[in-house]
Order: structure tokens, then sequence, then C-alpha cells
């Protein structure tokens, strides 16, 4: 694991509520704490949306921490501050899995179960389940929608927050495998990472399109990428360029209805908060859940940007 700095102590805070399910909880009820890997990032918001409204219904006891850092060490600090609090059940989102895998352990030496969301640690870190969008199913799906926007050509420019960022690794794989495989006339010229920060995505595209004129199109694996890809389009003056962004964020959207995004590939976070906490609840309760749950997803443009729905 990386080297934990003294200031990460600062980057991870107590984020949103503590919440009883019902005034009349049950003292056997379960305390299950979801963590939110990074609290500026507006779609684990409708995670917390989620998570909340499980608890509310089914009555049991939920906390929700988070970092203000999408950190190795902030992530680190907060799964360990969870664990400290001794609950039933804790629900993490491991980007970068390695970085928390003693965690794991040490949770279920404690006798704390540990459901995965947005990313996945994998059967063999003991997690319960996983639940989240299907990273493979997402790369290829991303490439039948480029091959099908472009004609078949397009000159790729993949963005990651972090190269190693687990389940984006999974998804830009899956992209260049099937397009590999089904699609030779879509390329990957270059991959690059912008840290999730906007102001660091915009000088990265800028640089990368000047330095790769060829690049036809963008293809985003993080949610600020899409409109900090426009936003640089723009300040160089280009057109002709498809993106395909990733995330229902606000901006993201607006930036699809008015045409600057071809088109962004929305995760269902919600259920992802939801259905985790419903897992966990279940699981604690002890009945069956399943190993992973496919939350899914909805592409969006500007003819069903007004009207989409998540299944």
């Amino acid at each position: 694991m990386k080297k934990k700095a003294i200031a990460a102590a600062l980057a991870c805070t107590m984020v949103l509520s503590m919440l009883m399910g019902s005034a009349a909880r049950a003292d056997d009820e379960p305390y299950i704490i979801m963590i939110n890997p990074w609290i500026s990032l507006a779609v684990f918001a409708n995670s917390d949306i989620g998570f909340n409204d499980a608890a509310e219904e089914l009555g049991f006891k939920g906390k929700i921490l988070g970092c203000t850092e999408l950190t190795d060490t902030a992530s680190f600090e907060m799964f360990q501050q969870a664990i400290t609090e001794q609950p039933d059940a804790i629900i993490v989102c491991p980007w970068d899995y390695s970085a928390i895998a003693p965690l794991y352990e040490e949770a279920q030496e404690k006798g704390i179960a540990v459901i995965d969301y947005s990313s996945d640690s994998g059967i063999d870190s003991g997690r319960i389940t996983f639940v989240g969008t299907d990273n493979t199913t997402y790369g290829q799906i991303a490439a039948d929608y480029i091959n099908e926007q472009c004609g078949g050509e397009a000159n790729v420019l993949t963005m990651m927050a972090n190269l190693d960022t687990s389940n984006q690794l999974e998804q830009r794989l899956a992209f260049e495998k099937k397009c590999e495989e089904e699609y030779p006339g879509i390329k990957t010229v270059l991959v690059d990472e912008d840290n999730g920060d906007s102001v660091l995505g915009l000088q990265r595209f800028e640089d990368d399109l000047k330095a790769h004129p060829e690049i036809d199109t963008i293809f985003c694996l993080e949610s600020i990428g899409g409109v900090a890809a426009a936003n640089a389009i723009d300040e160089l003056g280009l057109d002709g360029i498809t993106i395909l962004a990733i995330d229902n964020n606000d901006d993201t959207v607006q930036y699809v209805k008015d045409g600057r995004i071809w088109a962004t590939m929305a995760q269902n976070f919600y259920k992802m908060g939801h259905q985790s906490a419903t897992a966990a609840y279940n699981y604690l309760k002890g009945e069956e859940v399943e190993t992973v749950y496919d939350s899914g997803t909805v592409l969006i443009t500007q003819e069903n940007a007004e009207t989409y729905t998540f299944d």
C-alpha cells in the first residue's frame, strides 16, 4: 500500500448523517456503514440517497462515511474508521482494491460483512456481494455505440481517473478487446489519466489533442471527463470530435442536450446504494443473496436527455 501521509486524516470526513431506520428500531436491527469514496463526485451522492432510502424502508441503523479525496490513503483511513465502529456490515467502493485489501481480512475476522459497490474486489476477497455496473459488458457496449456512431472508423483517446482504477481498467480492456475482435477500424491512439480533476482534465485533453491531431473520438471513463473534453475542444477551436461520456451528472447531461457531448452512458448509482444496503440487510437477516447484482446503464443522447429512465 502507498505510504500514508499525516494530512490524509484531513482528507477523510464523516458526511451526511447518522440515521435510524425508524424511531422504533429494535435493538437487534443491523448497523450498516456505507463509505462514500469521494464526496465531491455527484454520482456518489445518488448512492448515498439510495442507501438512506433503504435504511428508512428496512429499518436498520445506517451511517455514511466519506472522503474528500480519491486517494489510497483516504480510502484506507476511512475503511479503518468504519471497522473501529464495529458495525454488522460495511459497504465499500474498492476502486483500488490493492490499497485496502488487508482491511477486508480484518473486517471479516471481526465478524463484519463486507459488500462492494461500484467497483468489485472479487469473490476471493471474501466480500459478500458486488452491486454495480458489469464492467466487461460496459466496455463492450461502449465499443458497439462508438462503432455505430463513427461508422466503423475512429481514432480514440480514452480518459481514466487513474490508470489503475480497477473498474475503469476492466471497462477499458473490454472496450479494446471488443474493438480488436469485431471493429478493427476503431483504434485506441492514447490512454491518459486526469485524477478526476476538472482543471487537470482540461489541460490533459488540450495537450493530448494537440499532440495527436488524428484523434476524432474521446471515450471517458470518469465523470468529469465529458465536460472537460468538450471545454478543451472549444478552447482549441476544434470540431468533428465525438465524445462518449460517462454518468448523468447535471452538467454532463446539459452538454448532451446542447450538442457539445454526443452521448453519455449513465450508471445507476441510486440502485447501487439501495441494492447494496438491501443485500447487506438481507444477508445479516440470514437470507440468501446473489454474488453479483448488475445495476445497469442507459445511453443518454439529445433524443432522450429529457425523458430517460433507469429500468
